[in-house]
């Protein structure tokens, strides 16, 4: 198919990132890192400091310290978490003043929380003289959680920044993909219109002459005209086809041509079974064909087989195809694939490989 879904706005993606606090950590694990190495840098550099200090380090008294630093830092960083996700659900809908001051506020929320909910760690603080009062401990511990906070803040802002950055990106893509579908639509249906129609004067004119000539060999003309046709003419409704289709257009051209010339002109098809429904667009065969049937050379054998990701297609005959249809043939191919689609001459004694390759999709 050549259509595409539309593109997610950015004001949907923020809406669905924000469905709910578990989708959200989901999709904010490097925030979820980097609370918690924030949260926990403090704690552990006041306990390590806290060890030389103490007036009577007994194990008791350690462990006493340890775990009120560890419950400030787990308090300090699912509090970070929390204030992140409610302040980008409150903030996603204002301007950027708006928005800081949210930002601003939710930090100053968590890093007071944070030493309220520990407050009771200010009894073996000041024990052990870490501390001279409650006041004190509260100011320091505030200042030190709120500069935590605004890091955690910041981190928030730039990849808010990188994604909505992404999501522009891909939205951008999106679009360029459909518009380079639109192109290559086109430029088929451009191709087909002008190769199909010119391919269907040459036989009319040739059934004419066939029926001044010979009536009996213009009725069976007529008759591979037909096949041509039913061959044909679905194609011409959608911009691209499929290699099993190409084939058998292939097929009556060949038979059909070697009617009107009385010659014995045939071509035998081996198509891999993997390779039978890939996707091939019109207008490749018949040009390469066109050449070798004109001509009035020996058989020649078609074949096509899927090598990992691309569809491979071998028409072996014993003339080059003209310079021009193989210039046309190329272009085309690139012009739809890029550098995957590649059409490529191998030259043997006696023989000519012409070779197609596009990448591999199903029809």
């Amino acid at each position: 198919m050549l259509t595409a879904a539309p593109p997610m706005t950015l004001e949907a993606q923020s809406a669905r990132q924000a469905r709910g606090l578990r989708h959200w950590l989901q999709n904010h694990r490097g925030a979820v890192v980097i609370a918690g190495l924030l949260a926990f840098a403090g704690p552990l550099t006041f306990f390590i400091g806290a060890l030389s200090v103490m007036r009577l380090p007994s194990a008791v008294n350690v462990a006493r310290v340890g775990l009120w630093w560890m419950l400030y830092g787990f308090a300090l960083w699912l509090l970070l978490l929390a204030a992140g996700y409610v302040s980008e659900r409150l903030a996603r809908n204002f301007g950027r003043t708006v928005r800081g001051a949210i930002w601003l506020l939710a930090a100053c929320s968590a890093a007071a929380l944070a030493n309220v909910v520990t407050a009771g760690r200010a009894t073996i603080l000041i024990e052990q003289g870490l501390v001279h009062s409650t006041r004190t401990m509260h100011l320091h511990g505030f200042t030190f959680s709120l500069i935590m906070a605004l890091l955690y803040f910041a981190h928030l802002r730039r990849s808010r920044e990188h994604e909505q950055a992404a999501a522009r990106l891909a939205v951008a893509q999106t679009l360029q993909r459909d518009a380079r579908r639109r192109i290559v639509r086109a430029r088929l249906q451009e191709v087909q219109a002008r190769i199909d129609p010119q391919l269907l004067f040459e036989m009319l004119a040739m059934l004419r002459r066939l029926y001044e000539r010979d009536v009996a060999r213009a009725e069976r003309f007529l008759d591979g005209l037909i096949d041509f046709l039913r061959a044909a003419l679905p194609r011409l409704r959608t911009a691209w086809s499929s290699l099993s289709r190409e084939v058998e257009l292939a097929r009556a051209f060949v038979r059909l041509q070697a009617l009107a010339a009385e010659s014995a002109f045939d071509m035998s098809i081996d198509l891999a079974p993997e390779a039978l429904h890939a996707r091939f667009p019109p207008g490749v065969l018949l040009p390469l064909l066109n050449a070798a049937v004109g001509r009035g050379t020996g058989p020649c054998r078609l074949s096509a087989t899927r090598a990992g990701e691309g569809c491979r297609v071998v028409l072996a005959i014993e003339a080059a195809p003209a310079d021009a249809a193989v210039a046309r043939v190329r272009s085309l191919l690139i012009e739809l694939y890029g550098s995957a689609g590649k059409l490529a001459i191998e030259r043997e004694a006696g023989a000519v490989n012409v070779i197609v390759e596009v990448p591999y999709e199903l029809a």
